[in-house]
């Protein structure tokens, strides 16, 4: 197994042992990761037929973006939580990318200290997303410190 691979193997057994919620946002957050190392890991015949369809990548990342129950996260989070109504999974999906999409937008761009802001823009994203782990709320401080830096 390559080291894309078990980074891989890594997050998806990660997401395993979580609460649902808490899976989605993990696998949500890490899907562009995945996605590359995926990518990394296939066959180069294989990445020359993906290459040669035309570019749409803009148009691919927001159709994601605005449907991600119905892309590779949908996919990964069965994976992790098999059994689990398909309702339930994209529900949690959705919750985890607007629950992703009100911390980056309760971000204060402008006024207050660094630290301050990224951990109150997460604070008030859990009002409207409770439920979650701590460690995704804290997971959700450092994308948020990283992202916006």
């Amino acid at each position: 197994m390559t080291e894309d691979e078990e980074t891989i193997a890594r997050t998806i057994a990660e997401a395993s042992e979580l609460p649902l919620k808490d899976a989605a946002y993990l696998l949500w957050r890490e899907c562009s990761k995945l996605d590359l190392l995926a990518w990394r890991a296939m066959p180069p015949n294989v990445r020359d037929v993906f290459r040669s369809r035309p570019a749409e990548n803009s148009i691919e990342v927001k159709f994601e973006h605005d449907h991600p129950e119905d892309g590779l996260t949908f996919d990964r989070l069965q994976l992790t939580h098999p059994g689990m109504d398909e309702a339930e999974v994209k529900q949690a999906i959705i919750a985890a990318v607007r629950f992703d999409d009100a911390c980056f937008g309760y971000f204060d761009k402008i006024k207050g200290e660094f630290g301050a802001r990224y951990k109150r823009a997460v604070e008030l994203a859990a009002k409207d997303y409770p439920g979650y782990l701590e460690l995704t709320y804290q997971r959700a401080r450092y994308y948020i410190s990283y992202y916006m830096k």
